[in-house]
């Protein structure tokens, strides 16, 4: 019952500090001063970018040190890629 109460306030609390931070970020960067972007566009391809970087510096430091990491982020990638 405290795991699925403490799940909720968790996506509570991401949906609060996205509508709070990050869609007025987001409108800031891709307005006319900026990069003068439509909305949908905008968000379509900032969120795109902001999902993919972790994964992406993940596999840049993994490669880099030559570790397993750096293939199998990856592979991993691809494979999620084609399932979803």
């Amino acid at each position: 019952v405290f795991y699925a109460i403490g799940v909720l306030y968790m996506f509570l609390a991401l949906a609060i500090a996205c509508d709070e931070f990050f869609v007025p970020a987001l409108e800031e960067m891709s307005g006319p001063r900026r990069m003068n972007l439509s909305m949908d566009v905008a968000g379509a391809t900032l969120m795109a970018a902001g999902g993919s970087a972790p994964e992406l510096f993940t596999s840049l430091f993994g490669t880099f040190q030559e570790t397993s990491v750096g293939f199998g982020t990856i592979v991993g990638s691809a494979v999620f890629n084609v399932l979803f």
